[in-house]
């Protein structure tokens, strides 16, 4: 049992670690990997480089919260007596001139547990290195006119782009998930997570919802 549970969770942080990949399609941004090695949490995590310092300080800062904020609650977790690993990755989704968007992925296993819990954050920069706040996305929307962004169309997208995935009991959504990103086209993605509205084995939803 133990030696088979130290076998998955090395299959598991392959697979996440391939994970840490670029796919946005043009690199305006220089990013640089950084690897976390703790007692209980390792992998890689991105540090983006630019000219701007206030820039890359906004970017970075929010990075590395998330990451040393679930380094720490790791830490609590086996410093109360719960043998807990941590692992995190990441995919770059944009990284041009107006956006760079990136989800960090935070992965959590007990030992002996079937599989790892993963939460998935998204996060989005304009050009200044600020934070984009859902509400910003969504009165952008308004204020065009399109009104694209609204529950109704969100429900349609997700039976369109995953409706052979979905849980039998699945019901409309009523709300919109905490985590998106924008991609180098400026087109909303949101990220409902593993067992969210789909089975484990799905793994992360990203619906996009285009303009």
């Amino acid at each position: 049992m133990q030696k088979s549970w130290k076998i998955l969770m090395s299959l598991f942080m392959v697979m996440l670690l391939s994970m840490s990949v670029t796919f946005a399609q043009s690199s305006y941004y220089e990013v640089q990997e950084k690897t976390l090695d703790s007692e209980f949490v390792e992998g890689k995590y991105p540090v983006v480089n630019a000219d701007n310092i206030l820039v890359k300080s906004r970017i970075n800062r929010q990075i590395t919260k998330i990451i040393n904020d679930f380094n720490q609650n790791v830490q609590q977790e086996n410093d109360i007596g719960r043998d807990l690993t941590g692992f995190i990755g990441y995919e770059i989704k944009a990284n041009s001139d107006k956006v760079f968007s990136v989800i960090i992925n935070c992965s959590t296993m007990y030992k002996g547990a079937a599989h790892p819990n993963t939460y998935a954050y998204g996060l989005s920069f304009d050009e200044q290195g600020n934070l984009i706040q859902f509400s910003q996305v969504i009165n952008i929307d308004k204020q065009s006119g399109k009104n694209i962004y609204t529950i109704d169309n969100l429900n349609k997208e997700i039976k369109a782009q995953v409706g052979q995935h979905l849980f039998d009991f699945h019901k409309d959504v009523t709300a919109f998930p905490q985590e998106f990103y924008l991609d180098e086209n400026m087109d909303l993605h949101v990220l409902f997570q593993r067992y969210e509205i789909t089975p484990y084995a799905v793994g992360l939803v990203d619906v996009i919802l285009k303009k």
